[in-house]
């Protein structure tokens, strides 16, 4: 299977209808959902009671509602393992808490309801998606804009976004994001090889490149000498005089005049706490020409939102 896809999506009813449609994708291509709240009276600490992206009765679109899912139990090393995500709505529809219990921990569901999300088995290992532990905004503040989903499974390394960006085009207003590294560019040693985001700001090498509460995130060293839960920058490319060159301004491929993707190298620099190499990224890439959000590249198989560019499915033409 490899991918299951939920493309151009337009001017849902509610920003929650991103995270519903990501989460019956995610089934889709395997994924469990292994527990759930309606954030009204309906719980299951075995599985999935929300049934649809409204409000009411087993909806989504309530204050304090929550999923957890798990991926698949296939795969091999460093990308198998117990991993699960829990998402609960806030009180805002595109306010969230996005939480991730790393490969070797799970959510505990007997400490969930209707209400409460459950929390992790082992502590010190769930951890949020924006560093801070809180509600965050990750999805757009109004409904007026195009959404993309993509989920791998085993044979994709686990890898899934979902990403949204206005009507019309324009830089991102929210994206969902859980990025593998390619296993042979891991720093030696490393058995967590990825990085995540949950935020609603613009897709630029400036944002991505960021070490603050904003940025991509993840385990730095886990089961090593840094083993920390950090920041984690993707670092542009500059030449000998400071201009940048990666993203948009290496040029066309000089065989076939098309444009390239250059995968991504992360890590965190050495003047900050807890620093060092973490891996290359091949799921999203820097692009090498300038170009709008909703270009493709590589026979439509890549799209481009911002200053990267992410995974397609070869044949969809993006809706802007």
């Amino acid at each position: 299977m490899s991918y299951v896809s939920d493309l151009n999506n337009q001017n849902p009813t509610s920003q929650v209808n991103v995270l519903y449609d990501l989460k019956e994708a995610m089934k889709t291509a395997g994924y469990t959902v292994r527990g759930s709240g309606d954030g009204l009276a309906a719980h299951s600490a075995v599985g999935d009671i929300i049934t649809s992206a409204g409000s009411g009765a087993n909806g989504l679109n309530n204050n304090n509602a929550w999923f957890t899912v798990r991926q698949p139990a296939t795969g091999s090393a460093p990308y198998s393992g117990t991993r699960e995500w829990t998402f609960q709505r806030s009180t805002l529809p595109y306010s969230w808490f996005c939480e991730y219990s790393g490969p070797d921990a799970t959510f505990d569901q007997t400490t969930g309801n209707a209400t409460t999300r459950p929390t992790g088995t082992s502590p010190g290992q769930v951890q949020s998606f924006n560093n801070s532990g809180g509600a965050n905004s990750i999805l757009p503040t109004n409904t007026l804009f195009t959404y993309q989903i993509r989920v791998g499974d085993a044979a994709e390394n686990f890898h899934w976004y979902a990403v949204a960006y206005p009507l019309g085009g324009g830089s991102c207003v929210g994206r969902i994001m859980f990025l593998p590294m390619a296993s042979d560019s891991l720093a030696t040693g490393e058995i967590e090889p990825y990085v995540m985001v949950a935020e609603n700001d613009a897709f630029t090498s400036f944002n991505i490149s960021r070490d603050d509460t904003t940025a991509f995130v993840g385990w730095l060293g886990k089961g090593g000498v840094v083993n920390t839960w950090t920041s984690v920058s993707a670092f542009f490319i500059v030449d000998n005089i400071g201009q940048a060159i990666m993203p948009d301004l290496m040029g066309a491929n000089p065989n076939n005049g098309q444009d390239d993707a250059i995968p991504i190298l992360w890590g965190r620099r050495g003047a900050l706490a807890n620093s060092g190499y973490k891996g290359i990224s091949t799921k999203m890439k820097w692009p090498s020409t300038d170009r709008e959000t909703g270009a493709v590249y590589e026979s439509l198989t890549r799209f481009r939102i911002d200053d990267v560019v992410l995974e397609w499915d070869g044949a969809t033409t993006p809706y802007i």
